[in-house]
């Protein structure tokens, strides 16, 4: 085993050119020499790396050598490191004695025959290298050592596995619903659990022994068609197969069938799992009759609510042109303000209508956008110029990103009505300060734009615990402010089928003050109206 890292040596000594010196004498050698001008930084040189010797002088100012060398030798990561003192007179000479008490492994007097102090280091280095190779083969040998207690203690375990897996499976088949046996490679039945015996009526002699074919006739049928070589699996293996099987006593029934296969030795082997779904298809087909059944309700439900508000509506419109022509002509005050009611009532009523239809048409998928030219800035001015003259005299503002197109392509129609809405609750709900709409380009994808549009209103807002009833059919957020401010809760409900139709999404959230904030997308096509062609 050839070592390959570093050796470090540490040299230490208050005299540079006594380094130098050293450092001169050990040029020649595959050595990493490491400078310590005091004992101190020797310590701290003990603190990042290993050495294998340490050459040292022994008068230094501050701590000597005899000091730092109780220190070295006081800790376990660095005593049993070699330490040789190296002295300049032949005074320290006399003092041997404490040098190898605090530790010294050799002394020598300066000067020095370079060749011994090389003999000498080259012997301890050799010491730390064997010393190192002992330290990685007892860990080598320490982890075989463990890698073979694993590979026992798995194998063990291993054995003890298939024990259980046997004693699982045994387990398994005798207490599953489901029938399950093997046969051979020639079909033979060779083992049933009895699950297969209640299901196919047969005993377990009149099974094993017998041919597959007798439970599945249609056994063929299930065979891998796709197979091109021996080497591939006769059936498909985890496909789950379904077709009708007879008990003995000619009772059919249907089932799921699925064949895994295996080789045991040079035996090949097929295990057959027969689930009985009687039950589920029975289910299925109820299952099946119940959302017919939902289905024609829903588009009776859908068809009434759009006829009855069609016959409805025709004769409200009968009323509220009456009630137009009435209040054009000489009525006194009670008469005129009477008349007016009936106007308000009518209108209010055929908004109600018009909601209920708008509502049955979307949800029995009736609703059909269209595509047409139209100026974006010119359907705001015609949203706000319905509210402008309202006798609350609010703030009446809307602003639309320069970066839109001046003309898109879509249902104008549709995004009025959204706007309306939102609009129209914004204003309902507000007594004092303003109404604002902002129209923001959010990008651009394969022709389309997304853009979004912020209602925002300084009313009096909605509660948080509330907000999760928007946008449901017929929900109303509190019965006295529906009292106060009327509704049928549509509204908002049509906005959001109308927004998802558009390609988009709506959402309320905190503003900074009072009021509520509305924000909804649509997707619409830029339009060049002097081309009259999408440009993309």
């Amino acid at each position: 085993m050839e070592y390959t890292d570093p050796i470090n040596i540490l040299l230490v000594d208050d005299h540079p050119e006594n380094l130098l010196a050293l450092e001169a004498v050990l040029a020649e050698e595959n050595y990493n020499l490491v400078r310590a001008n005091s004992g101190e930084e020797a310590l701290r040189c003990l603190l990042k790396q290993e050495f294998a010797v340490i050459v040292m002088d022994v008068q230094m100012p501050g701590m000597d050598g005899f000091e730092t060398a109780r220190f070295i030798k006081a800790r376990d990561r660095s005593k049993d490191i070699p330490i040789i003192f190296i002295t300049a007179t032949s005074k320290e000479a006399e003092h041997f004695f404490t040098g190898y008490s605090v530790g010294a492994i050799d002394y020598m007097v300066k000067p020095f025959i370079p060749q011994t102090l090389k003999s000498k280091i080259e012997g301890f280095v050799n010491l730390f290298i064997s010393s190192k190779k002992l330290q990685k083969q007892a860990k080598l040998l320490e982890e075989q050592t463990k890698k073979l207690e694993k590979a026992n203690k798995e194998l063990l375990l291993t054995t003890l596995s298939l024990t259980r897996a046997e004693a699982q499976a045994r387990m398994i088949g005798e207490t599953s619903i489901d029938a399950m046996f093997t046969f051979d490679a020639q079909g033979t039945i060779l083992t049933v659990n009895p699950a297969a015996i209640s299901m196919f009526g047969y005993t377990e002699d009149e099974l094993v022994g017998e041919n597959v074919t007798l439970l599945i006739p249609d056994l063929r049928a299930l065979e891998n068609k796709e197979r091109n070589g021996e080497g591939e699996g006769r059936y498909v293996t985890g496909k789950i197969s379904e077709m009708k099987l007879r008990n003995k006593q000619g009772s059919s029934f249907p089932a799921e069938i699925q064949i895994g296969e295996a080789y045991i030795g040079s035996d090949r082997l097929f295990a057959c799992t027969v689930s009985d779904i009687t039950e589920r298809k029975k289910a299925e087909q109820e299952l099946l009759a119940a959302k017919e059944a939902a289905e024609i309700a829903s588009r009776v439900k859908s068809e009434f609510l759009a006829t009855m508000s069609h016959e409805i509506r025709t004769p409200l419109n009968g009323v509220i042109g009456v009630t137009d022509l009435l209040m054009q002509t000489d009525l006194n005050p009670e008469q005129r303000e009477l008349t007016e009611i009936i106007r308000k009532s009518g209108d209010a009523l055929l908004a109600v209508i018009n909601d209920i239809l708008d509502f049955s048409k979307i949800e029995s998928g009736k609703m059909e956008l269209e595509e047409e030219p139209f100026e974006l800035r010119s359907c705001l001015e015609e949203t706000f110029n319905l509210f402008m003259a309202h006798k609350k005299q609010l703030e009446m503002e809307y602003r639309v990103d320069p970066e839109l197109p001046q003309y898109l392509l879509g249902d104008v129609t549709r995004l009025r009505q959204i706007l309306m809405n939102l609009v129209g609750n914004a204003v309902k709900f507000t007594e004092q300060g303003g109404v604002y709409v902002y129209a923001n380009k959010l990008g651009e994808e394969d022709g389309r734009l997304e853009i979004e549009f912020v209602v925002k209103d300084t009313g009096i807002g909605i509660a948080e615990s509330k907000r999760s009833q928007l946008f449901q059919p017929f929900s109303q957020l509190d019965s006295s402010m529906t009292r106060k401010y009327g509704g049928t809760g549509l509204g908002l409900a049509i906005c959001k089928k109308l927004v998802e139709l558009m390609g988009g999404s709506i959402r309320i959230e905190s503003g900074d003050g009072p009021g509520a904030v509305f924000i909804f997308t649509v997707k619409v096509c830029p339009f060049d109206l002097t081309d009259m062609k999408r440009s993309y």
